[in-house]
C-alpha cells in the first residue's frame, strides 16, 4: 500500500512539472530568421516581411515588437487565426495595434477567425489599415517595384479560390501567396508564378512525442519551383501547451539574385 501510494505521488510530481513545463514552453516569444533569394525581385535592396500566424489566444508580446523593429521591417503578413471564440476584441484590437505599428499590413482568414464577429473584425482592419484579403490579391510597392501580395480565404472551411486569388497579379512582379492553410501547397502549380507561400494552421503538431504528432513540424522548402515556410504559429489552440513544436514568428528576407554584372 505504500509503495502504491509512494508510485502514484511520483507519477504525479512528474505529471505536473511536465505539464508547467509544457505551459512555460508555449508562452514562449520567438523570432525565427529566414531568407529566400527571388529571380523577380530587381534592385539590391531586400525584402524584409514579418510572418505571424495563429496568434489566438496571446498578445502578441512587446519584447516581440520591439525586436523586429531593430531589424527594420517593410511588410507585415498576418496568416490566420488572429483570434478565435472567446477571445476579448479589446486584445484583438491590441494586437493588431502593435502588429500595424511594424508596416504595411495584409491578413487573410484562419478557420478560427470565423468564431468571431465579423464585422467587428472588420472595422478594426478599416481602423488601422490592415488590407484583408479574400481571394484576391493586392500590390506593395517595394522601393519602386510592384510585389504583389495574394490572399487564399480558408481551405478547411472550404471558401478557398487559389485561381481568383492569382487572377489579376501584375505579370514579371515577385508575387506573394499567403494561405493560412498549408494544403494550399496541393493546388498550385508553376504557371501560376507564385515565388513564395506563407502557411501556419498547423501548430506543428503542437505536442509531439518525439517525432510523432497529428502534424509535421513547421519548417521552409519547395513545391514545384515554390518556395514556401510553415510556421509553427504563435498561440495555442485547445490547450494552452506545447512540446515539441515551439511558439515561433517569422522575419523572412526576401533577397534579389544578385549578378556579377557580366556577361
Amino acid at each position: 500500500m505504500i509503495f502504491f501510494v509512494s508510485f502514484i505521488s511520483v507519477v504525479f510530481v512528474c505529471l505536473s512539472a511536465l505539464i508547467w513545463k509544457m505551459s512555460a514552453i508555449a508562452k514562449e516569444d520567438r523570432v525565427m530568421h529566414a531568407g529566400f533569394s527571388l529571380g523577380r525581385l530587381r534592385g539590391k535592396d531586400p525584402l524584409n516581411v514579418f510572418f505571424i500566424s495563429d496568434i489566438h489566444r496571446r498578445t502578441v508580446s512587446r519584447e516581440i515588437i520591439q525586436k523586429v523593429k531593430e531589424h527594420g521591417v517593410h511588410l507585415v503578413v498576418i496568416g490566420g487565426d488572429l483570434a478565435e471564440r472567446g477571445v476579448p476584441f479589446a486584445r484583438i484590437e491590441e494586437n493588431i495595434k502593435r502588429l500595424t505599428s511594424l508596416g504595411k499590413t495584409f491578413f487573410v482568414w484562419g478557420n478560427n477567425d470565423y468564431e468571431i464577429n465579423q464585422a467587428r473584425l472588420v472595422r478594426l482592419f478599416k481602423t488601422y489599415g490592415v488590407t484583408a484579403l479574400r481571394n484576391e490579391s493586392a500590390v506593395f510597392n517595394h522601393r519602386g517595384q510592384i510585389v504583389n501580395v495574394c490572399g487564399v480565404d480558408d481551405l478547411r472551411i472550404g471558401f478557398a479560390d487559389l485561381p481568383e486569388a492569382v487572377r489579376n497579379i501584375h505579370p514579371g512582379a515577385p508575387t506573394l501567396l499567403v494561405s493560412h492553410n498549408p494544403g494550399i501547397h496541393h493546388q498550385i502549380h508553376e504557371e501560376d508564378r507564385i515565388d513564395i507561400i506563407l502557411s501556419g494552421h498547423t501548430h506543428g503538431g503542437q505536442i509531439r512525442i518525439g517525432r510523432f504528432g497529428l502534424y509535421k513540424e513547421g519548417g521552409t522548402g519547395t513545391i514545384h519551383r515554390t518556395r514556401y515556410l510553415i510556421s509553427n504559429g504563435y498561440g495555442t489552440t485547445r490547450l494552452p501547451l506545447r512540446l515539441g513544436a515551439r511558439p515561433e514568428t517569422h522575419l523572412i528576407k526576401l533577397a534579389p539574385v544578385q549578378t556579377d554584372g557580366c556577361g
